[in-house]
């Protein structure tokens, strides 16, 4: 060292200006990201759009980490996506979660309550279904974020009600689903199981005379030209949740883990106006073209309303009890 003199230092000092000037930014830890639906659905460009603005964000980029789609139901089908996550092949899924009662039964939860994303967060609710999907899926909860938006019968012919005032489907062929199959079942309806895009098909041939279908998407798969009746109130919410695998999260900086954590608190608020918004926006195009609300009386409303519900809190109390009074508080029923 007794060899170096001053101008020797000075050399040094600009060669490491130098080096740390030509080496590369570390490289972004980029999480990859599987959607149930492909990009083209209004759910999924909402998400991906949050994505993108989440990775061009400075939170994301000080901290090293961006979301990237890897593809939709084309790179693997939709009910077998939360298996690829649980197993490191994606990262992240965003998805319903209840194509996946098979593995988390208390994803009954978000058609058995009407309170929004923002509420289950403050009361723990979002913290107790991160505890349950991590211990079930292998996944982290990072966010409830499609919710708000119901779910409806819609009809070709006028609705006949019980002494009750509550829907009698008896006689009428509907439009069905897994999801649909005991609410319908306790409303007499004759039940034919059609994918969503033969929906319209099926109107069109006589299949069916009504379809179960939330208030959105109508206008995108063209059926409301068939109908002429939504029953109003609409049941349930949507349940689409934003996961990551769980030892993908576990491997992430704490700088990471809050940068998606704080976005995705944001986004959650931001999504539940946005589908709010476009059903609005919905009713109001297909009002126009001659759709027809057929509202229950209030009695019949709450009975409506409360008979939905409970058909999932059953599912819960049958397939995870240990959680049914947790999730009951968390998560209540309407009033």
């Amino acid at each position: 060292m007794s060899g170096f003199n001053r101008s020797s230092w000075r050399i040094l000092a600009v060669l490491a200006c130098v080096v740390s000037v030509a080496a590369p930014a570390a490289a972004a830890d980029k999480l990859k990201l599987v959607t149930n639906w492909g990009k083209g659905v209004y759910s999924v460009a909402k998400t991906l759009q949050w994505a993108q603005q989440f990775s061009a964000s400075d939170a994301a980029k000080a901290a090293g980490i961006e979301v990237v789609h890897a593809g939709g139901p084309e790179v693997t089908p939709a009910r077998e996506q939360l298996t690829a996550v649980r197993n490191g092949v994606f990262d992240m899924m965003f998805g319903a979660a209840g194509y996946y009662v098979g593995a988390v039964p208390e994803a009954f939860v978000f058609y058995g309550t009407d309170i929004s994303p923002m509420a289950a967060r403050a009361n723990g609710g979002t913290a107790l279904l991160n505890r349950i999907w991590e211990k079930k899926a292998n996944t982290h909860v990072l966010g409830w974020v499609a919710a708000g938006v119901g779910y409806h019968v819609w009809l070709k012919d006028e609705p006949k009600l019980k002494a009750d005032g509550t829907l009698d489907l008896g006689g009428r062929k509907i439009r069905s689903s897994p999801l649909y199959r005991p609410w319908l079942d306790a409303m007499g309806a004759t039940q034919v199981m059609v994918p969503a895009p033969d929906i319209y098909s099926a109107l069109e041939r006589g299949v069916v005379d009504g379809a179960a279908w939330p208030g959105l998407g109508i206008t995108d798969l063209g059926f409301q030209k068939f109908v002429r009746y939504r029953v109003d109130p609409p049941v349930w919410q949507f349940d689409n949740l934003l996961l990551v695998n769980l030892g993908k999260w576990g491997k992430l900086t704490a700088a990471q883990q809050n940068a998606l954590r704080q976005s995705v608190i944001a986004f959650e608020k931001e999504a539940h106006a946005y589908y709010a918004r476009l059903a609005r926006e919905e009713k109001a195009k297909t009002d126009k073209g001659g759709l027809k609300s057929y509202m229950l009386s209030d009695a019949a409303a709450k009975l409506h309303v409360a008979r939905a519900q409970d058909i999932q809190w059953a599912q819960i109390r049958k397939k995870a009890p240990e959680n049914y009074e947790a999730l009951r508080e968390k998560f209540p029923p309407s009033k």
